[in-house]
C-alpha cells in the first residue's frame, strides 16, 4: 500500500480522517477559571501509545503517558506545539484531567457533516424536551 493512494482516499468520506484544523476549546478548570486551549488531532499511533502507557506495568510510563499526549495535542492557534513534555508533566493534575477530557472530545468521531460546536446544548442548565 502506498502513502498517497488517492483512489482509496476519494472513496472514503473525509470525516473518517484526522483534520489539520486546530480546535479551539474554552476549558473550565477546577478553580472555576476558564482558559482557552487549542488542540490538534493526533494520528492513531499517538493515541495507541497513550493507551499502552496507561496500561503499562511500568509506573513511570503510566505517569508520563498523559503528559506526552497533552504535549503533542495542545497547540498554539496556528497549530505549533505549545508545551514541551517537561511543561506538560508540571501541569497540575486537575488541569491535566480537564485537558484530557477536551482532547478526548476532539478525537471523538462526530460523523459526516457534524461538529461538536454545532450540536444542541445539553446539561443541567438546559430544559428537556
Amino acid at each position: 500500500m502506498t502513502e498517497n493512494n488517492q483512489a482509496a482516499t476519494s472513496l472514503l468520506d473525509s470525516s473518517l480522517f484526522i483534520s489539520d484544523e486546530v480546535h479551539k476549546r474554552d476549558v473550565k478548570l477546577a478553580d472555576g477559571s476558564t482558559h482557552t486551549f487549542y488542540i490538534r488531532e493526533q494520528e492513531g499511533g499517538v493515541l495507541r501509545a497513550f493507551g499502552a502507557g496507561q496500561f503499562s506495568d511500568d509506573p513511570e510510563k503510566q505517569a508520563d503517558s498523559l503528559a506526552r499526549l497533552i504535549a503533542k495535542a495542545i497547540a498554539t492557534p496556528d497549530g505549533k506545539p505549545a508545551l514541551t513534555l517537561a511543561q506538560a508533566k508540571r501541569l497540575k493534575f486537575s488541569v491535566q484531567m480537564a485537558l484530557a477530557k477536551e482532547i478526548s472530545e476532539v478525537h471523538s468521531y462526530q460523523g459526516k457533516g457534524r461538529s461538536q460546536d454545532a450540536e444542541a446544548p445539553s446539561g443541567s442548565d438546559t430544559s428537556s424536551p
